[in-house]
């Protein structure tokens, strides 16, 4: 019998090749970037919920189903209201172009407000489900930061008028 050390052998009885780093590598990275993959997929569909204005999320009744979406618009002048000190809030907002002064969605709240909330010239971006007493219930509140700043003689002459 020949004593060949300890070198595996085939299925034909020849020395097996070793692995080559090469292959190990190609492995690895076939898995590394097949997982990076499924993660990015998996993240993708929460992130990309788009965001209806509110006409466009009252003249689509399918809108309404109780499914979690997105409404942006601006908080409506005088309807934000609190029972005492409770962290509930109801108020209203509106179309951030003002094409639409009339049209209006209710909208509900529980938590402490953003900083900005109450700005008149930041948008509101407010992710939730409209509930069947016809309340767009909103679980998070995000704040766009007004993209034009004016200065304080715009701002007076707009309140004059």
């Amino acid at each position: 019998m020949i004593d060949r050390g300890s070198e595996p052998l085939d299925e034909f009885g020849e020395e097996a090749q070793p692995r080559s780093n090469r292959t190990r590598f190609l492995v690895l990275s076939a898995v590394i970037v097949l997982a990076l993959g499924y993660m990015i997929y998996a993240a993708f569909p929460g992130n990309a919920l788009y965001f209806l204005t509110v006409s466009e999320f009252n003249d689509r009744s399918d809108a309404q189903d109780g499914r979690l979406l997105r409404v942006s618009g601006r908080l409506v002048e005088g309807t934000f209201g609190r029972d005492g000190n409770s962290i509930d809030s109801i108020f209203q907002i509106t179309d951030n172009d003002g094409d639409s002064p009339g049209v209006t969605l209710k909208a509900s709240y529980t938590g402490v407000l953003p900083d900005l909330f109450f700005n008149p010239h930041s948008e509101l971006i407010l992710e939730g489900s409209y509930g069947a007493n016809r309340v767009f219930h909103a679980d998070n509140i995000l704040v766009k930061c007004p993209s034009k700043y004016r200065d304080l003689e715009d701002e007076i002459s707009s309140a004059r008028s």
